[in-house]
């Protein structure tokens, strides 16, 4: 695997740019956006919408960017984790489509059973309830699956973005 980052434009609070890799004869191309505390990848093909995100721990010294507004180590090490992230999740996503939308459908009777009013595949990943349930599938996934996440938001709004975009795939 060859990974090519582009960066299209940085200052010292942020950088934004581009990522090509070849993954089993498959091109991949992503975007993503670094700042000092976090960094954030977004797949563009073959399945837009993926994401996945990472964030420095409160009280590190590590930060993602230089003061020049170029990566750190730290940072490009973090990308290479979020891409193993996104093949992960776009190898369950062309392998165990069900799998995945059964998941995501037993979290939501869980919260309806708790008397929360939940649509289906419009859950705010950065709501109390939206937190709760990118937990609860993020740890579901890692036992059912073999894979810790970096980010359970990231999780759910993946997850939600490809029943949204790839309705198909899911049989909806």
């Amino acid at each position: 695997m060859t990974l090519q980052l582009f960066i299209e434009s940085s200052t010292p609070l942020k950088a934004k740019g581009k990522l090509q890799l070849t993954y089993l004869n498959e091109q991949f191309e992503g975007s993503f956006i670094a700042t000092p505390n976090l960094i954030k990848l977004k797949t563009i093909q073959p399945f837009k919408g993926m994401v996945a995100a990472v964030g420095i721990e409160p009280g590190s010294v590590s930060t993602f960017l230089q003061s020049n507004g170029g990566l750190s180590k730290v940072a490009q090490q973090q990308i290479y984790f979020l891409v193993f992230d996104i093949f992960h999740l776009y190898n369950l996503f062309r392998l165990k489509p069900q799998a995945l939308l059964a998941l995501y459908q037993e979290a939501l009777a869980i919260l309806k059973t708790k008397g929360e009013l939940v649509e289906f595949g419009k859950i705010d990943p950065s709501s109390d309830l939206g937190n709760t349930l990118a937990t609860w599938l993020h740890t579901q996934v890692k036992k059912k699956f073999k894979h810790q996440y970096c980010s359970p938001k990231g999780l759910l709004y993946s997850f939600q973005n490809l029943l949204k975009l790839f309705p198909e795939d899911f049989n909806l």
